[in-house]
């Protein structure tokens, strides 16, 4: 099929490609409503999961989109292709795979990235019962990165006092500030919450129940942003240098997660992370399973020339929350704007994003076929 063909226009377009294509691939259904939020037009949300293979695999790949619900067009595409395309016939022997589509949908159904209380859900999965990170720089930035209104005097002010910023503290503490995940400003950038998100609580029991008899378990999480066209940048959140790092490596290639090729990609060093669920769903499962893997991104936004259009995006969204309102005149627009950073329409885009994520799930299977021969021979 063309590449756009898998692509949708709406959430709930995807959605429905993504159960209509399981179903009629046999996969085994589950659909999790989510009750607190809802979407447009009073849109009902759901988070779902298909699962392919062996009902007790002990080597299970978990795989997710939607995370950042406006990053979700692309995994929720990939998922689809991956299905009708290759399907439970291309699972090695003993081993399954457990998709989750939409693990945030308010976000996708809106086309934000944040949960319904403005939760950045790659900071959420912490303990909320214990004191959260610090974040000191961020507090200072945040007065400096909220303005009141998206007008031209608004961003001229909000640049000079965030020049001033860098001029005092660098720009990698700058970047690093804003994106490591703060827990003292619900209105603000990459807010991590106060506690579990409706989506992290959700996505613990999937994991509790579906992989209970798993004992080696591969993870792809789907996002898209950084500046490209559909390719891959890995992102793994192992120790360097561990098993699961090295196992991770011998999938996707040691290049892929060297950091200075992760960087060059990216754009910039990466940032600080707390609260990642990636993290989260590696301690759920200890001790009871092995865990590697990663977030894999795809490469989607136009390069930006200044600080004022890189920092456009999320200020918009910040506006349609909590300053303008999702009903006001200029909101069309803004969600158009956001949409094009994270799910653009041009078609390049959406063959890059078919091709590289068909080709990702076909060496990440492979992966995990030697490691269930590992296992097996392990256990004999």
């Amino acid at each position: 099929m063309k590449a756009s063909a898998y692509f949708s226009e709406t959430y709930e377009e995807a959605r429905r490609r993504f159960l209509n294509a399981a179903d009629a691939a046999g996969a085994r259904l589950e659909s999790y409503e989510n009750r607190h939020a809802h979407g447009p037009g009073g849109m009902r949300l759901f988070m779902d999961t298909a699962w392919f293979g062996p009902a007790n695999a002990e080597t299970v790949l978990l795989n997710v989109s939607g995370t950042h619900g406006a990053e979700g067009y692309g995994g929720s595409a990939a998922q689809t292709a991956w299905i009708t395309e290759m399907g439970p016939a291309a699972l090695p022997h003993g081993v399954a795979m457990l998709m989750i589509h939409a693990a945030n949908p308010f976000g996708f159904a809106w086309g934000l990235r944040g949960t319904e209380n403005n939760v950045d859900l790659n900071r959420n999965f912490l303990d909320h019962s214990k004191p959260h990170p610090e974040n000191a720089l961020y507090d200072e930035l945040h007065k400096i990165l909220c303005p009141s209104s998206m007008s031209e005097d608004a961003i001229q002010k909000m640049l000079a006092a965030g020049a001033r910023f860098v001029e005092k503290h660098g720009q990698w503490a700058l970047e690093d500030a804003i994106s490591r995940g703060q827990y003292t400003h619900p209105d603000g950038y990459h807010f991590g919450g106060t506690a579990p998100e409706w989506s992290n609580t959700t996505l613990g029991g999937i994991v509790a129940r579906e992989l209970r008899h798993a004992h080696r378990v591969g993870f792809v999480d789907w996002h898209s942003g950084p500046v490209g066209d559909g390719e891959l940048i890995h992102l793994c959140y192992s120790e360097p240098g561990s098993a699961a790092f090295n196992r991770a490596a011998s999938w996707w290639g040691r290049e892929a997660l060297d950091p200075r090729v992760v960087d060059a990609m990216w754009g910039s060093k990466r940032p600080t992370r707390r609260g990642t669920m990636f993290w989260g769903i590696e301690e759920m499962l200890t001790p009871q399973a092995q865990f590697s893997g990663g977030v894999i991104e795809f490469r989607s936004a136009r390069a930006k020339n200044d600080a004022a259009k890189a920092m456009r995006v999320p200020m918009l969204e910040r506006w349609l929350r909590f300053i303008g309102g999702f009903d006001a005149p200029e909101a069309p627009r803004y969600f158009e704007e956001i949409r094009e950073d994270y799910a653009p329409r041009r078609e390049s885009w959406r063959e890059n994003v078919i091709a590289n994520g068909l080709a990702c799930y076909e060496t990440t299977l492979k992966g995990l076929a030697e490691w269930s021969r590992e296992g097996l021979k392990a256990a004999d």
